[in-house]
């Protein structure tokens, strides 16, 4: 059957879709240089223009390129050279049919974006600063009811050390202070919009000033060992219920430490939990247990038998909790962390790492957003470091809050 003149023109190729024979075929393009366009947030253009034989000199040819694609590039906008590689291996034909060759060129990407940035069309450096400074401010809400949590750190007492500031008397008064020092500044927090809706009590360690860890602390104390864990278990009653009274969620949580641990001369005695400090909590716990109606809502963290640190989640970040007598000096602080997360020990986690031990406040920004805080001691002082070194430490109970945007609201009271 012979087929119409018609259907064998629909048959044919069209005659705009043979290639001529100077044509010249590219093959595909490397992953990721594909010549096409793509449109950007805020207005910008990303061009990545065919391959060219030569690098192109100047921005008069970066805007020939671009327009040699269809693109009209618009007032006020120019286009720039990003990204230019050679590729000395690229192969092509030069027509249909011909077999193919390698010829080097050169692989572009423009931008086509605005001329100045965007901030400059509001006018000058002075017009930018006065509209910023004048701006009307977003009111802020009645009520924050966002989730934020009240650290206390309490650390380093040493029940029963005498030193420059005193000996027991000195140091429950020295207590006492700081306790009510933490009303004043839960009501502060309240009344600048900032309440917190738990608390959270990190006993640091060194909590007694024992008999067996230097040969000094049997002549300069004036306590008994069992008093001295009297003492502490009682200021320890006495903050945690003040804490239970003044919020719905309470959790105290304690690590072992050098002065608190048992001992037989200064070697320890025991896993890491024969602790007086874990004890004392311990005991506290029992006597809450006893009254749910008061102290249901306190819960007890405390280190597993064969390790001295914890980790609690306060308000959605990880605090960690060490005492600090696990690396010999503050500055090797950052090494024993990275161990610790190396070692997947109980920190490892940590965005935050609360230790005692050392005497002194310090705060230090660490890795990608961590945060170790040195807490001060609240003990009666540390004279011998002062004649050694003349650094003299200053008491206080350090405190801070953990909510959306990480911690906030650090004070020394």
């Amino acid at each position: 059957m012979k087929l119409t003149d018609g259907l064998q023109a629909l048959l044919e190729p069209a005659e705009h879709s043979r290639a001529p024979e100077a044509r010249r075929v590219h093959p595909a393009a490397p992953k990721g240089w594909e010549s096409g366009v793509r449109y950007e947030p805020g207005g910008t253009i990303v061009v990545t223009a065919p391959p060219a034989p030569e690098h192109p000199a100047g921005e008069a040819e970066w805007r020939a390129r671009v327009e040699e694609m269809g693109l009209a590039v618009p007032e006020g906008f120019r286009v720039r050279l990003v990204e230019a590689k050679h590729d000395p291996a690229a192969w092509h034909r030069d027509a249909q049919g011909e077999d193919a060759v390698t010829r080097a060129v050169w692989r572009c990407r423009y931008v086509i974006e605005p001329a100045a940035p965007a901030w400059m069309s509001a006018g000058d450096v002075d017009a930018l600063v006065r509209d910023a400074m004048r701006r009307r401010r977003k009111p802020r809400t009645a009520a924050d009811t966002v989730e934020r949590a009240l650290v206390v750190a309490y650390a380093d007492a040493q029940a029963g050390k005498v030193g420059r500031d005193g000996g027991t008397p000195e140091l429950i008064a020295r207590v006492a202070d700081r306790f009510d020092r933490l009303d004043d500044h839960i009501r502060d927090l309240k009344t600048v919009g900032r309440g917190p809706t738990a608390a959270y009590w990190l006993d640091a360690g060194d909590c007694i000033e024992g008999f067996e860890n230097v040969a000094s602390q049997m002549f300069t104390n004036d306590l008994a060992l069992t008093e001295m864990v009297r003492i502490h278990r009682r200021i320890t009653f006495e903050g945690l219920d003040r804490l239970a009274g003044r919020f719905g969620r309470v959790v105290a949580a304690t690590c072992g430490s050098n002065h608190a641990r048992v001992r037989r001369g200064k070697e320890a005695v025991g896993p890491p939990v024969d602790d007086w400090g874990i004890e004392v909590m311990s005991q506290v716990a029992d006597g809450f247990a006893r009254n749910p109606d008061a102290y249901s809502h306190v819960n007890f963290v405390m280190p597993e038998r064969w390790r001295d640190t914890v980790s609690l989640n306060v308000a959605g970040k990880i605090v960690g909790l060490a005492h600090g007598h696990q690396f010999p000096r503050p500055d090797k602080v950052g090494d024993w962390w990275r161990g610790q997360t190396f070692g997947r020990q109980p920190i490892a986690d940590a965005d935050i790492l609360l230790t005692g031990h050392f005497h002194h406040f310090r705060a230090q920004q660490m890795g990608a957003g961590r945060l170790w805080l040195q807490a001060p001691p609240l003990d009666n002082g540390s004279d011998w470091f002062a004649v050694r070194s003349g650094e003299v430490s200053k008491a206080g109970l350090l405190v801070f809050s953990v909510g959306p945007d990480g911690w906030e609201d650090l004070r020394i009271l």
